[in-house]
């Protein structure tokens, strides 16, 4: 499995998010100028894309988001890979508070990466959500 780092949405990206968010849990407004501002990370297994993540510099901190892995590559720590291929992203450019806005059902997968939970749980297009952070360590 390799890791590539885009400064633009690339394709392979905006497939996995359409097979991820849109086909597969109904979400309609997936793309959005963020995507413009962002730094984009797709993991490839022999050359097929299969992960992906966005991140973004926003006031004094870092959000990462659009975390997705395809269906057939869950639980194989791919997910695991994307968070840590962006915090070492956001290290290099001298971030030191990551946050995101989790679907509430994936807590346990960013709490095990030592995100905690802050604020309200909101409504994002019918799922909920709630924000998390992590302080990044040097």
């Amino acid at each position: 499995m390799n890791t590539k780092i885009f400064t633009t949405l690339p394709q392979d990206a905006k497939d996995i998010r359409i097979e991820v968010f849109m086909k597969e849990q109904g979400f309609k407004n997936e793309f959005d100028e963020i995507d413009t501002i962002s730094h984009h990370i797709v993991v490839f297994d022999e050359g097929k894309p299969i992960g992906t993540c966005r991140f973004f510099k926003e006031n004094n901190h870092y959000t990462i988001g659009r975390v997705a892995v395809l269906k057939k590559y869950r639980n194989l720590h791919i997910g695991n890979s994307l968070l840590e291929s962006a915090e070492n992203e956001i290290k290099k450019l001298n971030g030191d508070l990551i946050v995101v806005h989790a679907q509430v059902r994936i807590c346990p997968f960013y709490e095990k990466q030592g995100y905690i939970q802050f604020g309200q749980i909101d409504d994002d297009e019918g799922v909920p959500h709630v924000w998390m952070k992590k302080k990044i360590q040097y």
